[in-house]
């Protein structure tokens, strides 16, 4: 189970999970989100990117985490991250706070996360 889940979401990115989305998810949903979730959709977009995760003990009525601000660097980017939940899925956006794009490869960079 551990490499099924390793595949969808990077270490930071679960850290970016509990610091957003603890007010809105139980312990046990994020948990099962990580260990079991499934894949919908990825989508790089050149300022950022859209990662959306399935998983039938989310919620159906549309959340949006946003609090506390939680950042991401790596190689001299910066990120921000928003977390929307609706209809059973889970979608982290990453968003890039400078002037310059999201490389592609940022998910597969050394991603400091901080929480301001």
């Amino acid at each position: 189970m551990l490499d099924c889940w390793m595949s969808i979401l990077k270490n930071y990115e679960i850290k970016v999970l509990y610091l957003l989305a603890s007010g809105a998810l139980s312990q046990q949903q994020i948990e099962a989100l990580v260990s079991s979730g499934e894949l919908a959709s990825y989508e790089h977009t050149g300022s950022g990117y859209f990662l959306s995760i399935r998983h039938e003990d989310l919620p159906q009525e549309r959340i949006v985490c946003h609090e506390p601000i939680v950042t991401g660097s790596a190689d001299g980017v910066t990120g921000g991250f928003i977390i929307f939940i609706e209809n059973s899925q889970l979608t982290m956006e990453c968003y890039t706070w400078e002037d310059i794009g999201l490389p592609e490869g940022f998910r597969d960079s050394d991603v400091q996360v901080a929480a301001i």
